[in-house]
């Protein structure tokens, strides 16, 4: 070996190592669980606990896409190791095994002597959102692992590659889709069935055969529940996946330029690279189809860094000759890739950590306050649903649930919303008379789920809001205080609940004038309703306005022809207490909220003489929280 190799050796070895250590560092750094990972754990912990693969118990329904990893959290969890420790951990070591096969297959590209296979793990290693899904749970990382082990081993032909294509497929269904690539890039690179690709297809398959047969017989079907919850097939799909790629492209691809030289070599592209070429195509078109992710921070285009980062270096090595010029762009590219997705990722990152935290909360509170076997509604499932174990937890988006995710109600499309799951049955969620409802929003109705429910009376009519105080602010959710009786029917207009929606909105950006306007848009919709809560941000706007009376005055009207109002109470309380300094009306609505909101009246106590303290020195200022 010359001096040049040795040095060229031990520089890729330092890469490598270097990628790996920074891998770490940013799985640490992020240190959360996404939501639907909780969803994984559930099954597990029903199926230890004797109940089967289960989400609730006796629903036989596959809510879940990633067998096997659910099978390694069993395993985990059974050598006594927690849930969230050990998927993080096995996540971690995924991803410094993603690491290492990019290194390989650098070494095949590049040969075993070049620094570039060194150069390739370490940007890996950088990749901000290749950190955050190590991280979080999912096995998202071991299917990164597994899809990169395949093609590594399928750019030596060897037989192994069925060895991680099959867990890849257990990992995740995309798995078949990267069998198929690999298939159809040997047929045309042969131009024949190849002895290869009989041989490892038949391995594929006939391995895999006893899962499939397992699926059939336990949960009556071959694909995951999850399938018919969350796709469709239309122009809005199609739009929604092209966002999503375009999106990836631009934080990790400044849009197609780093690229560009790649692209401007394929004259130049030995097998090994067209291989790669054509499994980031078809792959990337299959995300496009499919409408991308649901998740943010390209979870999607995960297993495919691996590959980018190969043919981008590739292409940087290939066109630039000049060693300023390819040092240069590799900065830029390192620069920009670590800088420009950065809001992104942060954004989401700590969105996900305040659910998590608020969820966690909500459900310590509830749980503290109410100890009987109830049931839930809930558009989030997964952090609630795990502490929930023991609950029925009806999923209203219907990832965990058949029969929202294969007959789902017609879509009204005046309903406009951000969210990506547009399959609901609001009617059968009715049916099941769920004790609680949680939106993801609280008050306000955001996901299609969510906006449904206001399009039937009886959900308007039998459930009221209560609330928890913490982390400075009160979060509600919906209880069922009357059953739901005779015949569930649609009969709401829709431009209520979007009227309603859109002044929530406004009454949240505090311009409260505009909010009372919108509020009173929505009562003039449906005048008939008995659902109090436009009446009472209308009061709560006025009391922000300082029109105290106006305010105290709804708020009287309001709880005389609805006595379920924990808000109202809260509000009246404090007026009485604080401003009116009546303290026989005080008492009265004290102990009207004790009924409502036990949990709640010492902080609303406390609540009323800070106010009360206030008005010593603003006599304008008014009450609420």
């Amino acid at each position: 070996m010359t001096e040049a190799n040795r040095l060229n050796t031990k520089l890729s070895f330092a890469l490598l190592t270097l990628g790996i250590f920074i891998h770490i560092a940013l799985a640490v750094y992020f240190d959360f669980t996404q939501d639907d990972a909780f969803i994984t754990f559930r099954y597990a912990a029903n199926f230890l606990n004797g109940d089967g693969l289960v989400y609730n118990i006796g629903e036989q329904v596959e809510g879940y896409t990633n067998f096997l990893w659910l099978i390694f959290m069993i395993l985990g969890k059974s050598a006594g190791v927690d849930y969230v420790v050990f998927s993080r951990i096995a996540g971690i070591a995924c991803g410094i095994g993603t690491i290492l096969f990019t290194w390989l297959i650098g070494r095949i590209i590049f040969g075993r002597r070049s620094w570039l296979a060194g150069l390739c793990s370490f940007i890996l290693g950088t990749i901000l959102s290749f950190g955050y899904w190590s991280a979080a749970g999912l096995e998202t990382a071991g299917f990164s692992m597994m899809v990169t082990g395949a093609v590594y081993f399928y750019l030596k032909r060897s037989y192994l590659t069925p060895v991680f294509l099959i867990p890849a497929t257990l990992l995740r269904p995309e798995g078949g889709l990267v069998m198929g690539i690999i298939i159809f890039h040997n047929v045309i690179s042969t131009k024949s069935l190849s002895r290869y690709a009989l041989v490892i297809s038949s391995i594929y398959t006939i391995l895999l055969l006893p899962f499939a047969i397992f699926k059939w017989t336990y949960f009556h079907a071959l694909l995951p529940n999850p399938f018919y919850a969350k796709t469709g097939f239309d122009l809005t799909q199609l739009y929604n996946g092209l966002e999503y790629t375009g999106s990836f492209i631009w934080h990790y691809l400044a849009g197609g330029l780093f690229i560009a030289p790649f692209l401007l070599a394929f004259r130049k592209w030995p097998l090994s690279i067209r291989t790669i070429a054509l499994f980031l195509l078809v792959y990337t078109l299959y995300i496009v189809l499919v409408g991308g992710d649901v998740l943010k921070v390209h979870r999607f285009f995960v297993p495919l860094f691996p590959s980018l980062i190969i043919i981008t270096i590739y292409g940087f090595n290939k066109l630039t000759g000049n060693r300023i010029l390819f040092l240069g762009g590799l900065v830029l590219l390192l620069g920009w890739q670590l800088y420009i997705p950065f809001d992104h990722v942060k954004t989401y990152h700590l969105a996900e950590k305040a659910l998590n935290n608020k969820m966690n909360k909500t459900i310590d509170r509830l749980l503290i306050a109410d100890n009987s076997d109830f049931s839930m509604g809930v558009s989030t499932i997964g952090l609630v649903g795990y502490r929930l174990m023991g609950h029925t937890v009806i999923d209203l988006l219907g990832l965990t649930d058949s029969t929202i995710a294969r007959h789902p109600e017609e879509p009204v499309p005046e309903l406009k919303t951000t969210w990506k799951e547009e399959s609901y049955n609001s009617r059968y969620v009715l049916s099941r008379q769920p004790d609680y409802i949680l939106f993801s929003t609280e008050f306000k109705p955001s996901a299609p789920a969510e906006q449904a429910l206001f399009l039937y009376s009886q959900f308007l009519n039998s459930y009221r809001t209560i609330g928890f105080y913490f982390d400075g602010t009160l979060h509600t959710l919906f209880k069922r205080y009357y059953p739901i009786e005779g015949e569930i029917t649609r009969n709401v207009d829709p431009a209520f609940v979007q009227t309603y929606y859109r002044a929530i909105e406004i009454w949240g950006d505090k311009r409260f004038d505009e909010s009372i306007i919108e509020f009173y848009k929505a009562i003039s919709i449906c005048p008939d309703l008995k659902f109090p809560y436009p009446r009472y941000f209308i009061a709560d706007a006025n009391r922000e306005l300082y029109n105290l009376e106006t305010a105290y005055n709804m708020l009287k009207k309001l709880v005389s022809t609805d006595t379920l109002v924990f808000e109202a109470y809260k509000d009246l309380y404090i007026f009485e207490y604080a401003i009116n300094n009546n303290l026989e009306m005080a008492k009265y609505y004290r102990n009207k909220i004790a009924q409502l909101a036990p949990w709640y009246v010492p902080r609303l106590e406390s609540l009323a003489r800070s106010v009360r303290q206030t008005l010593i020195y603003d006599p304008k200022a008014g009450a609420g929280e």
